[in-house]
């Protein structure tokens, strides 16, 4: 005798790719220690593992953190008001240089100094050095194109992905006509990659939720 299956166990079978649940994240962080600007480095992430689930978008974090030391003098004849900017530019792009984030920490300071005192110390009246100086910033973006979920996805156990990372000293000062300025800049960088995934059903799941439907089927009969 043929047993005809439920439509409650078909329905569900149709609709097993559905039954993946949101909700499961895995994040991995790499740090790059400071140095002087310009750098460039890269951070090494283990790929998506496949097994695990549907991988549905990834997502990007850098915090950036700029340090470093400025001086200036003015060299006009009259009073004038100083500002100065310590700041990086600290990227992360992909394998072929694309664009993920950017990161940009910036210290400003803003000075009235004198007349140029006739001594370039960086000090007195018409000048001033600053030491010791860090700031950092934070840049996130997020993909979900199947070309991102391609390059991040392993295709092997052990799968890992190189991102390059740089740092380039933008620090700036104005004010005066005539200015000297000093500047040591130095920048570093943290990374976060995170994998946002589906739940996979596995096929013991799909049979007990069937024989869920079964039961059900049977008792309304």
């Amino acid at each position: 005798m043929k047993t005809k299956m439920p439509a409650a166990f078909a329905a569900l079978l149709l609709a097993a790719p559905a039954l993946a649940s949101p909700g499961g994240q895995v994040c991995h962080d790499v740090s790059l220690s400071s140095q002087r600007t310009n750098w460039g480095a890269s951070v090494t992430i283990p790929k998506f593992d496949p097994t695990v689930g549907n991988l549905v978008r990834v997502r990007w974090r850098i915090i950036g953190q700029v340090s470093g030391n400025v001086s200036f003098e003015s060299l006009d004849a009259a009073s004038t008001t100083i500002t100065t900017s310590l700041s990086a530019s600290i990227a992360l792009t992909r394998p072929d240089a694309s664009l993920l984030s950017v990161a940009i920490p910036v210290v400003n300071n803003i000075d009235t100094v004198a007349a140029y005192d006739g001594i370039v110390d960086f000090g007195g009246s018409s000048g001033k050095s600053y030491t010791g100086l860090s700031g950092s910033a934070l840049a996130t973006s997020s993909s979900a194109a199947a070309a991102d979920i391609a390059l991040f996805t392993a295709s092997a156990p052990g799968d890992t992905i190189s991102l390059p990372v740089s740092a380039t000293g933008t620090s700036s000062g104005s004010g005066a006509g005539n200015l000297l300025l000093l500047f040591e800049t130095f920048a570093s960088a943290s990374v976060r990659v995170c994998y946002e995934y589906t739940f996979i059903p596995s096929p013991s799941s799909l049979a007990l939720l069937g024989l869920g439907g079964l039961a059900a089927t049977r008792r309304r009969r």
